[in-house]
């Protein structure tokens, strides 16, 4: 009863050191989750923010350009900056000195225009700042003339202290008026992740010491566990989030703790049965010191099927005094079960029946009704003259049992680790595969199994040395190994039958020394898990992070990583690159006529045919609406640039069919304004060179769509 209760304890210890680990592991993936979240809501804050300073740089510059901008070609120039993100920018205005001059959209915001920019309490720090830095500011966010709470993104016109390239250039700078809410909604932080509280700081772009403007959980910002910076042209905020405890993060199944309970449970009763059955044994034993002493052991002897003589242990042991002469099977002794496995009619003596001296084990009735187990053996004797045998009953009743129990407790273990997940497989210092477990066991082929095999036998070359080392490592540093790798499947891992034998597959694998002999040698448990599936969702999502989700070509955040690695090559090759900005002509009738699905389908149909008209290292880019973006690869000369233009206008030359849902199929021709511009010429950086491809874009709109233009105003080529 003690070793029970010891083992049970032992368990139950066991168990919850694992189930704390598992916990621990669980809540270290949770909090991981939430950190890579938070990160993800910094990058789209901060492209949300770039975009709508990149925005207001282009309009500082289209009025750098025209300093005689009126009110008409100001809203012309700023509506098209704001049908992009109409939900987003709440106004876009334009200052003569210290005056708010221009603004649109005009209509709810007339309390705007004649505003003081200088004077005002909250936007005169920021209007200051420009004026002095002469570079782009993000201030707020702060409550807006014209009602609301804004975020304002402001850039100067001149650029310079004196520029003398624009004399008397009446404009100071540039505001987009951004919708602080809209913003947070687009970026992702309004509502908020589950189990996520988030708060900004650093009000006008001061950075992380800055003040604290967005806070809506209240937390503690000095101690909150994550912190990243949001960088943007104009400014820097600090953002802080703190993770929201979750319960259901770490609740561990039902079944793990009925496991518990009924692990505690079998190992008790398993071990109060094995000492229960080892102190019968000794009782046993005991007994039978002392009929040895005695010379007493139950025998019988017989002749034929008759009993000539039986001991007074025979006659003890049944409660049986059997009579000379009487017929054996009338003592109704032995089980009708086991008489099948002994001599026919029970006749020992004949001359057919050989002799069992190693003895067969059988049920006998002894005194009181029980059945006990007992071996019998029979060897020949000679008695009084004639030809007998010997039969000696030797009771093993207590080592029966015991071996029950030992066999169920080793079909308990094998059911365990037959239930868990993954291959495990028992590998000894030489690389010999010793015993199998789990999965390993239901191969591919029932016929094959890796246990009896070296790692050479069952591995390339390469990779059985890798193993073999990763083995001995575990041995030497007695501590436990992880190891990640791709294999085809194969006996080593016993693999899904539905997998094709050529498929490779991921796996993650622990290797712990095993710290005591295993069947005489030094031994490791190689536990391994499938995590295929886990490592194509993990490339999938890397994958979308880099995506247009509506077309499926790259998005601004692939432009942006695509551009050095292109303009490097171009600098390494002395090449070009040329930035091709394409809006679509009139695509917004097709939207109001059908509908934005069939826009949709439109755009998608497009983004193919433009995909099929470049080379293979040249980057097509959606922007959003009808706007896209082709970088080249690096160019030997401008004119090569000409072939590409021709074959993306190309692209446009047949019609599109289009399926609206309540009408038959129509075909719907299309056009498109692109602008060119090429580095280093016209733009070292990825902004500049945009603007410049946009500004040459605006030009080809602005006279009669439907052709090209170059930044600079000399066409490459004849």
């Amino acid at each position: 009863m003690v070793a029970a209760l010891l083992a049970g304890a032992l368990f139950a210890l066991l168990f919850l050191a694992i189930d704390h680990g598992w916990k621990q592991q669980m809540a270290e993936r949770y909090q991981q989750t939430l950190a890579t979240e938070a990160n993800s809501l910094r990058s789209r804050l901060e492209s949300v923010l770039n975009a709508s300073v990149h925005a207001t740089i282009g309009l500082a510059a289209y009025a750098y350009v025209h300093p005689e901008l009126n009110e008409d070609e100001f809203a012309r120039a700023a509506e098209r900056l704001y049908r992009g993100q109409p939900e987003l920018i709440r106004s876009l205005t334009l200052a003569r000195g210290e005056i708010l001059e221009l603004v649109y959209p005009r209509e709810g915001n007339e309390d705007a225009i004649g505003l003081n920019l200088a004077r005002h309490p909250q936007q005169s720090a920021s209007f200051h700042r420009v004026l002095e830095s002469r570079e782009t500011v993000v201030a707020g966010p702060w409550p807006l003339a014209q009602g609301g709470r804004g975020l304002l993104v402001r850039a100067p016109v001149l650029t310079e202290p004196e520029d003398v390239s624009a004399p008397g250039n009446p404009w100071s700078l540039s505001s987009i008026a951004l919708d602080f809410d809209t913003l947070l909604q687009q970026a992702g932080l309004d509502p908020g992740p589950g189990g996520l509280q988030v708060a900004l700081r650093g009000r006008d772009g001061t950075g992380a010491e800055g003040e604290v403007f967005y806070n809506p959980g209240d937390i503690d910002v000095a101690g909150a566990p994550l912190e990243f910076d949001v960088n943007f042209a104009g400014g820097q905020w600090g953002m802080v989030a703190e993770p929201l405890p979750s319960p259901s993060a770490t609740a561990r199944p039902a079944a793990w703790w009925v496991l518990g309970v009924v692990g505690v449970v079998a190992v008790s009763g398993y071990t109060f049965r094995i000492g229960q059955g080892m102190r019968q044994r000794r009782d046993a034993l005991t007994r039978y010191q002392a009929l040895v002493n005695r010379l007493e052991d139950a025998t019988l002897v017989v002749a034929g099927r008759r009993i000539l003589w039986a001991n007074p242990a025979f006659e003890r042991m049944t409660g049986v005094a059997p009579t000379p002469g009487q017929p054996l099977s009338t003592l109704d002794v032995i089980h009708p079960d086991d008489r099948a496995r002994l001599p026919p009619e029970l006749d020992f003596s004949s001359a057919d029946v050989p002799q069992e001296p190693r003895g067969r084990e059988i049920r006998v009735r002894v005194s009181g009704g029980d059945q006990r187990f007992h071996l019998l053996r029979w060897v020949p004797i000679d008695w009084e003259g004639q030809r007998a045998s010997l039969l000696s009953f030797v009771d093993v009743h207590e080592n029966r049992m015991l071996f029950n129990a030992l066999s169920e407790a080793r079909d308990l273990q094998d059911a365990l680790f037959e239930a868990m997940p993954g291959d495990a497989l028992v590998i000894d210092e030489d690389g010999l595969v010793l015993r199998v477990f789990g999965e390993a066991r239901r191969g591919r082929d029932p016929r094959t199994s890796a246990a009896g095999h070296s790692l050479p036998e069952l591995l390339p070359d390469e990779v059985a040395r890798r193993f073999s080392s990763l083995v001995q490592r575990a041995l030497r540093e007695g501590r436990m190994q992880e190891i990640q790798y791709r294999l085809h499947a194969s006996a080593f891992h016993g693999g899904d039958p539905a997998v094709a034998p050529e498929e490779t597959r991921w796996y993650e694998a622990r290797v712990r020394p095993i710290h005591t002999p295993f069947e005489g040698t030094s031994a490791v448990v190689w536990h391994a898990l499938d995590v295929t599936e886990r490592k194509k969702l993990e490339d999938r999502m890397q994958a979308l992070a880099w995506e247009d989700p509506l077309t499926g070509t790259a998005n601004r955040a692939a432009l942006e990583r695509a551009f050095p690695r292109l303009a490097a090559r171009a600098d390494r090759k002395e090449g070009q690159l040329a930035l091709l900005f394409i809006d679509l002509d009139r695509f917004k009738p097709v939207n109001d006529q059908y509908g934005h699905a069939v826009g949709d389908d439109l755009l998608r149909q497009l983004a193919r045919r433009l995909a099929g008209s470049l080379r293979p290292d040249d980057l097509l880019v959606r922007l959003g609406g009808d706007e896209f973006i082709v970088l080249s690869a690096p160019l030997h000369r401008p004119e090569e640039a000409r072939g590409l233009v021709e074959r993306l206008r190309q692209a446009f030359s047949a019609p599109f069919e289009l399926h609206p849902g309540h009408m038959e199929a129509v075909e719907q021709s299309l056009s498109c304004s692109i602008g060119v511009a090429f580095y280093p010429r016209d733009g070292q950086r990825l902004a500049d060179l945009m603007m410049a491809a946009d500004h040459a874009m605006y030009r080809v709109k602005a006279a009669a769509r439907d052709a090209v233009a170059y930044a600079s105003e000399e066409p490459p080529g004849p």
